[in-house]
């Protein structure tokens, strides 16, 4: 069970640091970051993929599969889609997987890993890799939209509902870890127990009330995406007119 609780802290633990690798995103913008964050992610998350494919041992293979779905996320997830104020590239992706409506391709991820896995199709350890991220995917999800979906007075009944739901499968996860002598299987428990006590940690005081990281830092991104949507219509307007009064 020791090792199954210190891999779960060690994911929260890793993501308290990497929050000063993204502070130059939102909290301090600094021009061209992303020229060097984002190599930076893919170059890890490579290196952490192919070790977790590649290792002869499982535990370190699902060991090196847990963080390397930790940068997946942060790379393809955050890193692609967040805009600097000024660069050579400002933007890598506009496709932002954290609306609401991505639960579908959530859904379809967990459903077409599930399939391969079985089929065999799709290496244990690869397997791994992808459910931590889909995992981070899920709980995101939330994350970005309660503060803006949920009204104030249902946001603490929410939380408390999911404090408490997790509170017994992190307990669940523990008590598994305790009656399992395999240190591989211990090893992908705590990567699972890593998912569940952010939600725990969540909604215990942060999803009671609206975030208000996102109150602050949210509006100027949603105020430039107001603009390039205003900009894009205009664009549409004159090519009407183009075509319009074009013989």
């Amino acid at each position: 069970m020791k090792r199954t609780i210190l891999i779960g802290l060690s994911g929260i633990l890793y993501f308290a640091v990497s929050l000063v690798l993204f502070m130059p995103f939102r909290m301090k913008p600094i021009e061209n970051y992303n020229l060097f964050a984002l190599p930076l992610f893919a170059v890890v998350f490579l290196f952490l993929f192919y070790k977790a494919c590649t290792v002869e041992k499982d535990t370190r293979g699902y060991l090196f599969g847990f963080f390397a779905g930790i940068l997946m996320w942060q790379l393809f997830g955050e890193t692609a889609s967040l805009k600097v104020p000024a660069g050579a590239i400002l933007q890598f992706s506009d496709m932002n997987i954290k609306v609401l409506g991505g639960y579908f391709y959530v859904l379809a991820g967990w459903t077409l890993v599930y399939m391969l896995w079985k089929l065999k199709m799709l290496n244990s350890r690869a397997a791994y890799v992808f459910v931590i991220f889909l995992g981070i995917w899920s709980f995101e999800l939330y994350m970005d939209n309660y503060s803006s979906r949920l009204p104030l007075y249902m946001m603490g009944i929410v939380s408390n509902i999911l404090l408490v739901v997790f509170l017994i499968v992190s307990t669940v996860i523990l008590v598994l870890a305790k009656r399992t002598s395999s240190i591989e299987r211990k090893t992908v428990l705590g990567g699972i127990f890593y998912l569940t006590l952010n939600i725990v940690l969540s909604a215990s005081g942060p999803w009671k009330q609206p975030q208000s990281f996102y109150l602050k830092y949210e509006v100027p991104a949603l105020q430039q995406e107001l603009t390039d949507t205003q900009l894009e219509l205009d664009h549409i307007k004159r090519l009407q007119l183009q075509m319009i009064y074009t013989p």
